[in-house]
């Protein structure tokens, strides 16, 4: 399934790029004058006109300085004013002239006179010449042939056969912006003039992938439980006997239903496994771990956990079904059954789609850096104006396909995760900050923007949310091997966390560096706290690398994406490698491009913890 969404989601842009291709070439096309392109407008239209009709005065045809027995055929035409035999030998025609016997040769002058013949425009005839290998304007001549050029606004051009004085053709230059345009249009590349070439075929069964593909993958994403509501099948499938428990919550057997994923079937029971996909396989949230007999790691699994924890029997709880006499240990947030409850302290754009919520708990959180809360997100009817965008950044949220109103009809239980930013205190009152990244709908999607970031982001000071954690398992290892941090993004949080709890909690004295990757200096996140951390604390290294900065003088930092930044810069050069850990949280693309240098860098997936939900 992996390969099948990834190979579903190139093939899309691929072919994306030419539907654009199409609709646009097929608008240009449709809007010129077809009489000019044509050269309709400057070619003398055929008439009957006068017939050439045999007399006595004609040289007699047999009597050509031709072999009779090589000749194709002969034809009886008129040149100009006056009429000549077309005599075709071989493929190759000749003109005679019919009533002198001697061969009528298509010099510059003739080929002139007869252009200028067929040419009844408002320009004036400059010049000819004889093309020797024929001309990429007349593609199906492919011998010598004579162009005749005008001065006219078109800068028509008329090519004349030198073989029988026949005009092939009127060009001008709104027929090669067409010509151009249709090469694109019909993906011509190679000028086959044809509409079925390889090209096109390759991108028809390329649509239909995409099409099957995406219906699999449709298919794929629900689960049995999905249609629970069907009659004959609430039942559900076979129980099976699994223990289920937690690190503070004692196992205890459950009849699970065997039809349906552990996600699924726990949900049934009350106990639910966190997931912002629903139980899809996208969000690798939904982890548990088999004491004993683990089954084998699907593609997804191996997708989202590293290869340490797969052979500890971590896997995901909506990939795996129960089975009989099971033992899988859980969060103890999935045992959690009431919601506890906070405040909305404040709210602020830090980036034009990156914004800090601060929340106050009514109980205290004990919580890991690196762990998450899962907040629920009830029904909303959100006007745009609530999300409070500053006037410094309306130039960016122009260009976004956000709708006036936002609304959200919760008619089951919907739950996002969001990483902790701060790290653990005991300062009271409880104060925990989030770095929530706005989801706006992709510009050529009719689709509506993030369901929880829509909401969190339009949250007033105030307001109370309702949450469940901690929880997670993206955690600081002990030992004082040096911490290699690197992330993008709303992956600021839970690295920030790490950061501040070793560097301020803990006095950590091991050498910590943080490199963060943004596109440009507006969205560099925390960029003081950072530099104050910095100076103060020599066993600390911050740097930032910008990917999209190009245009930006004052910028004197790195510039780059951050994985190759971090590569030239520090880990091809580093002498103790193998003694590093890494922690990395950003973009997906940004966290598979980091995760690819560094296995090719010889690091082990052990040494290597990611994570990337809270984006």
């Amino acid at each position: 399934m992996i390969f099948l969404r990834k190979l579903h989601k190139w093939l899309t842009l691929v072919i994306g790029i030419q539907l654009i291709i199409w609709l646009v070439t097929g608008t240009v096309v449709s809007f010129l004058n077809q009489q000019d392109v044509s050269g309709g407008t400057t070619r003398q239209a055929v008439t009957g006109g006068a017939s050439v009709v045999s007399s006595d005065d004609l040289f007699p045809s047999r009597q050509l300085p031709i072999a009779n027995e090589s000749i194709g055929s002969i034809a009886l035409v008129r040149l100009l004013d006056r009429p000549v035999y077309r005599v075709e030998v071989a493929g190759t025609a000749t003109l005679f002239d019919a009533t002198s016997g001697v061969e009528v040769v298509v010099n510059k002058q003739l080929a002139e006179e007869i252009a200028r013949s067929s040419y009844v425009g408002d320009g004036k005839i400059i010049g000819s010449e004889l093309l020797a290998l024929g001309s990429d304007e007349v593609r199906d001549f492919h011998r010598p042939i004579w162009r005749v050029n005008t001065d006219d606004d078109l800068a028509t051009r008329v090519y004349v056969s030198p073989e029988d004085g026949r005009v092939l053709a009127h060009r001008n230059s709104s027929w090669k912006v067409v010509d151009f345009l249709l090469m694109l249009h019909f993906m011509d590349y190679f000028r086959e003039d044809s509409f079925n070439n390889p090209q096109i075929i390759i991108v028809g069964f390329g649509t239909l992938w995409i099409a099957i593909s995406g219906l699999l993958l449709i298919f794929f994403s629900f689960s049995r439980s999905d249609f629970v509501w069907l009659p004959g099948l609430r039942s559900g499938g076979k129980k099976v006997g699994s223990k289920v428990g937690s690190e503070n919550n004692e196992r205890q057997s459950y009849a699970l239903d065997s039809s349906l994923s552990y996600y699924s079937s726990l949900g049934q029971r009350g106990i639910r496994l966190s997931s912002n996909c629903d139980g899809s396989g996208s969000c690798g949230l939904c982890k548990v771990k088999y004491e004993e007999n683990a089954p084998a790691e699907s593609p997804v699994d191996r997708e989202w956990i590293n290869a340490s924890d797969l052979a500890a029997g971590f896997r995901l709880g909506c990939q795996h079904k129960p089975r009989e006499n099971d033992a899988i240990i859980v969060p103890d947030m999935a045992f959690q059954q009431s919601l506890q409850a906070a405040e909305l302290v404040s709210s602020r754009w830090l980036t034009p789609l990156l914004k800090e919520i601060r929340i106050r708990p009514e109980t205290p959180v004990r919580f890991r850096p690196g762990d998450h809360l899962e907040f629920q997100v009830p029904s909303y009817e959100i006007d745009r104006g609530d999300l409070g965008v500053p006037d410094s950044f309306a130039e960016v949220w122009s260009g976004l396909r956000v709708p006036r109103n936002l609304t959200y009809d919760s008619s089951g239980s919907c739950a996002r995760t969001y990483s902790i930013a701060t790290a653990p205190s005991i300062d009271e009152p409880q104060e925990l900050t989030f770095t929530v990244r706005f989801a706006p709908p992709p510009t050529d999607m009719d689709v509506v923007p993030g369901v929880g970031s829509s909401y969190m982001c339009s949250l007033q000071p105030g307001d109370q949310l309702l949450f469940r954690g901690p929880a997670g398992d993206f955690l600081l290892q002990d030992g004082h091997r040096e911490k290699i941090l690197i992330g993008g993004g709303a992956g600021m949080a839970p690295l920030k966390s790490m950061a501040t709890h070793l560097l301020v909690n803990q006095q950590w004295d091991g050498q910590l560096r943080f490199w963060y990757g943004a596109r440009n200096q507006q969205e560099i996140l925390y960029r003081e706290i950072f530099e104050k951390l910095s100076s103060e604390n020599r066993n600390f290294e911050w740097q930032v690398a910008l990917s999209d900065a190009m245009d930006d003088e004052q910028w004197k930092g790195k510039r780059g994406f951050i994985h190759e930044v971090v590569h030239d810069h520090l880990l091809q050069h580093h002498e103790t490698l193998g003694n590093c850990e890494f922690y990395l949280c950003g973009p997906p693309l940004m966290l598979a491009a980091t995760r690819k240098m560094l296995r090719e860098l010889g690091v082990t997936d052990t040494a290597v913890r990611f994570d990337d939900f809270g984006n």
